[in-house]
């Protein structure tokens, strides 16, 4: 249903002429005036990393950006935003997981934390990853257990299934998807069940972890290894032990972790208050339009369209 209402949304606003968007458009830069530059000009440079690349020859005029065969989650949260600006203006684009560094000037969803500098950041596949919660119940209140599940398509996730399974502190498993050990399955677990953990585990997939997001926004602690990739959430700003609890890549102080957390409770809150702020900056919507708007402005300008 939830798609549907998506899918919905962006087909009606496609039959809107894009005059309308481009007439706001200046109004709209100037609303970033009212923000302070800690939050305005902060958020956009992070996105675009000073761009000093060039286009690719694949690059595509904004009048010839349709709907593709996949990815049409992607391409409506861009054209939501590329629509405000003028037909002639060229955009490359890579959607989907995107976990390497591009050669030229390139619009992705998700790169490396140790990138080259030509991945300009939008919020791309908001519906799947932009999702928070209002958690009611308080960390005091919750399992002292981690939880986690997700599919095994990387070592990093067969490591924590692995050695952790069967353990009595964790409700951790694999949904089945491949031919992995059939010990290691466990049903589905919803988001609204998971919250009722005082500990939840964030490990990335195919680039970041889905639900980083909601688990930030709840009142249960993020157990997470050092991040490698990033999107507009911007994950390679998050600090270790102030905005989630840092775990081994192995996972092998994660128990460590969770007996300390569970015993020195104001120091669980501090982490989970600093997630929590750390989300509310997500949460402005107008806000979050114009930036989206200021980081296309900045990639035509250094592209010299503009």
């Amino acid at each position: 249903m939830k798609n549907l209402s998506f899918y919905i949304q962006h087909i009606c606003k496609s039959f809107v002429p894009k005059y309308f968007s481009q007439r706001k458009l200046n109004s709209l830069l100037q609303e970033a005036k009212k923000y302070p530059d800690e939050v305005m000009e902060t958020r956009v440079n992070y996105y675009i990393n000073n761009l000093n690349g060039e286009l690719s020859k694949d690059a595509v005029l904004l009048k010839d950006f349709k709907r593709p065969k996949k990815g049409t989650m992607y391409f409506f949260d861009l054209v939501q935003y590329t629509r405000y600006f003028k037909n002639h203006l060229k955009i490359d684009y890579k959607f989907g997981d995107v976990q390497e560094n591009q050669p030229t000037l390139t619009i992705v969803k998700s790169r490396p934390i140790e990138h080259s500098g030509n991945s300009v950041v939008m919020k791309l596949d908001a519906l799947r990853h932009y999702y928070f919660v209002n958690d009611q119940i308080p960390f005091s209140e919750k399992k002292d257990e981690a939880v986690w599940r997700g599919y095994i398509h990387k070592e990093n996730r067969r490591s924590l299934v692995e050695n952790f399974y069967n353990h009595p502190k964790c409700n951790i498993g694999n949904i089945p998807l491949h031919n992995e050990n059939p010990d290691w399955a466990k049903p589905f677990i919803s988001i609204e069940e998971q919250l009722k953990y005082k500990f939840i585990v964030s490990i990335e997939g195919h680039d970041v972890a889905t639900n980083l997001k909601w688990i930030m926004s709840s009142n249960s602690l993020c157990f997470m290894p050092t991040p490698k990739f990033e999107t507009w959430f911007m994950e390679g700003k998050l600090i270790p032990n102030v905005h989630y609890v840092h775990i081994k890549d192995d996972y092998s102080d994660m128990l460590e972790k969770m007996e300390y957390y569970s015993k020195n409770q104001e120091e669980a809150l501090k982490i989970i208050n600093k997630a929590q702020a750390w989300v509310a900056q997500f949460l402005d919507v107008k806000l979050e339009k114009i930036i989206s708007l200021k980081v296309l402005e900045a990639y035509f300008k250094s592209t010299k369209q503009l």
